[in-house]
């Protein structure tokens, strides 16, 4: 089961990379509410002037926030009236029942040559794990299905890794250290300096942060697609058309 945790992680890296392919008035349709405010602030400091949450098709209002002239962060509910915007973000809505409702939707509130960024989970990363197969995607496959009404003008992966790897790096340091305070805490002379500088430091060790079980930052960073990559996640970037 993924975390909270990896959820925001997932979202805040794909908005930080994102940023760059979008501007203007931006609806941002939410599979969930962990981001909600820092995925706004992130497009806001950028080249969004509005952002629009939106957690279901079916609401009639929108969570929309906007930098005011004092350089902060404004937040009002308006009202959903399917105002055209210059980009709509998406990650993690699509699924293979709602995917034609959702892309007309998508295609409708845009403005001409308007930007839509997807992510959806990448049905061959893990091919007979058929948990959640409804919510996953092959590129081909995804392709066909909205090129009628966008144009695809990018394709990147994120995050090859599923589970927590071991940082070695921390798990050496964290051995070197409980040797040399095994060596200085029997050494009379070294004693004072073993209680004052390293004692307080061990007892507190926190096996856990030592071992440092992540998945590396790097992996969350979107990378160009290759015909050779199976990421966990497919992230496009569609141009209406």
């Amino acid at each position: 089961m993924v975390s909270n945790s990896e959820i925001i992680q997932n979202d805040i890296f794909r908005y930080n990379f994102i940023e760059r392919f979008i501007k203007g008035k931006i609806l941002d349709h939410k599979s969930n509410t962990f981001t909600l405010y820092h995925s706004a602030k992130i497009l806001l400091e950028k080249n969004a002037v509005e952002v629009n949450s939106l957690m279901n098709l079916s609401d009639k209002e929108l969570d929309t926030r906007k930098i005011n002239e004092n350089g902060s962060i404004t937040f009002q509910y308006t009202k959903k009236d399917n105002t055209n915007f210059d980009g709509v973000i998406s990650f993690q809505n699509l699924d293979q029942e709602n995917i034609l409702e959702h892309i007309e939707f998508y295609h409708n509130i845009l403005k001409d040559k308007g930007i839509l960024v997807l992510s959806v989970s990448n049905k061959k990363k893990n091919p007979l794990d058929h948990k959640e197969n409804d919510k996953k995607f092959e590129l081909k496959e995804l392709k066909k299905i909205i090129s009628p009404k966008f144009e695809i003008i990018d394709v990147f992966s994120q995050r090859f890794k599923e589970k927590p790897v071991i940082n070695y790096k921390a798990v050496i340091f964290k051995t070197a250290k409980k040797k040399l305070a095994s060596v200085l805490a029997k050494a009379d002379k070294a004693k004072q300096f073993y209680q004052k500088n390293i004692k307080q430091t061990i007892s507190k060790h926190d096996p856990y942060k030592e071992y440092f079980h992540k998945i590396p930052d790097d992996d969350f960073v979107p990378k160009k697609y290759q015909n050779s990559h199976n990421p966990l996640f497919l992230i496009l970037i569609c141009k209406k058309i």
